[in-house]
């Protein structure tokens, strides 16, 4: 997502002739993914990767060679057994790859349907055409699972992470929520703390009580609600409003009998917390300071929108899948 994100902010800046490399298929084991990409220009590559770093100056030729010749190109990679070390110091990925090289000319249309897509909150799936005569054109599908000839990406909207409380604690929690490339917007009943100037990195900081502010806020299942106000009436208010709503991951920070209570006093309304509701936050890594915190709060939110336990992968079954 992240990798998206800045490819897509770079082709904005870049006043030069740039050519993106996408890899489209794999067979076999590879260090990245189908979807992961490149982004190029005449001196090298800008952001993103295919490899652990041994295709990417081959890449670079073939993406000079589109940008002469004006079209993309289909390049294959075979990476399995002593073929590996032509390309590298033996990566052992043991895989074959199929790259789609192109150049870009301005900011292409498909790219801007997944700005809008983004923006929207809406999930968008794009076919591209892997047949030599229509190589790299794009088109819309109606869902992921329509039928496709060619290379079918669905682009899901960013977490959006809605932290209630505009403490300094709060300040490392946006911060790196926005280095994992999630729209983070920020909530607190005093317009003193609810100050842009003070969390340049969010997307939204406003002023007011839950009552007034919650119930206008987009939330849906790919939303993160997280309580640091340090305030119990404001949680408790806040609880009332967020509890029946579509988030994905509440979380609701202090301690456990702090927690306990405010859900004793909601359940005696008629109010009962799902497994949406994580409290304490945060997975248990030890943490102490606001930047650990922070990190415990949102390995839990990644862990959670991903179905996955937040254990070590050591332990784990998925421990030969995409981490």
């Amino acid at each position: 997502m992240k990798e998206l994100q800045d490819i897509l902010r770079l082709i904005h800046q870049h006043p030069g002739p740039l050519a993106l490399a996408t890899l489209v298929q794999v067979v076999g084991a590879s260090y990245r993914r189908p979807g992961a990409r490149l982004l190029l220009d005449s001196a090298g590559p800008l952001r993103g990767s295919l490899s652990g770093g041994c295709l990417e100056g081959d890449v670079h030729a073939r993406a000079m060679e589109c940008l002469t010749e004006g079209r993309p190109r289909l390049v294959r990679y075979d990476l399995r057994g002593e073929t590996d070390l032509v390309w590298g110091s033996g990566s052992g990925c043991e895989g074959v790859l199929e790259i789609l090289v192109e150049p870009l000319h301005g900011f292409p249309a498909w790219m801007a349907s997944i700005e809008q897509a983004w923006a929207s909150r809406t999930p968008l799936t794009l076919c591209t055409d892997l047949e030599p005569d229509q190589l790299g054109r794009r088109s819309l599908l109606p869902g992921p699972d329509a039928p496709a000839s060619g290379f079918t990406e669905t682009f899901i909207p960013p977490t959006a992470l809605w932290i209630l409380g505009a403490g300094d604690d709060s300040r490392p929690l946006v911060r790196m929520a926005k280095e994992l490339g999630w729209f983070v917007g920020l909530l607190d009943h005093r317009p003193a703390f609810a100050r842009p100037e003070r969390f340049p990195e969010a997307d939204a900081v406003r002023a007011g009580h839950p009552a007034q502010v919650l119930p206008g806020l987009p939330l849906d299942a790919r939303s993160a609600v997280v309580l640091m106000t340090h305030h119990y009436a404001k949680d408790l208010e806040s609880l009332r409003l967020l509890l029946p709503s579509p988030v994905a991951y509440l979380g609701l920070m202090g301690s456990r009998a702090r927690g306990a209570k405010l859900l004793e006093e909601l359940a005696e309304e008629g109010l009962h917390a799902g497994a949406h509701l994580h409290t304490p936050v945060g997975l248990d890594l030890g943490a102490t300071d606001p930047e650990g915190i922070a990190l415990s709060i949102l390995a839990e939110i990644q862990a959670c929108l991903h179905g996955r336990s937040g254990r070590s992968l050591r332990a784990s079954d998925t421990a030969n899948r995409t981490p």
